[in-house]
């Protein structure tokens, strides 16, 4: 019985710890602000979010940013794609350690995985 309490007791220590470092109203940043220790690690910054989007041919070539946005683990980019007959598109970027790759941008909408901070922005605009 002492086992269990002590078990019972180290999984509650463990989720008010994993508890602490969270928000119930997550922020987003643009710019070259931060929200978060994995977007700082990745970094949300416009050379780290163009180097991701331009990093994979998913819409074409990307040619700019035009603006952007982060929160958490994940990011947004309005990119301009092409040079002859370009068009804007948006980006759901993920961070995957010091660095962003384009997402799956309507499996990370439909699924809910975008933070609300950014939502919108990621997810309701073309």
């Amino acid at each position: 019985m002492l086992d269990v309490r002590r078990g019972l007791l180290v999984a509650v220590a463990i989720g008010a710890l994993a508890l602490a470092g969270c928000s119930s109203s997550p922020s987003a940043s643009t710019g070259s602000t931060t929200s978060s220790a994995r977007a700082a690690v990745a970094g949300c910054t416009r050379s780290a979010i163009t180097a991701g989007a331009k990093g994979t041919p998913s819409v074409g070539p990307v040619k700019s940013v035009s603006g952007y946005g982060c929160s958490g683990s994940w990011a947004y980019a309005d990119v301009v794609v092409g040079t002859t007959n370009s068009f804007e598109a948006v980006l759901v970027l993920q961070a995957v350690g010091s660095d962003w790759t384009v997402a799956d941008r309507a499996t990370a909408c439909s699924d809910h995985l975008v933070p609300s901070a950014i939502y919108t922005k990621a997810c309701t605009t073309s």
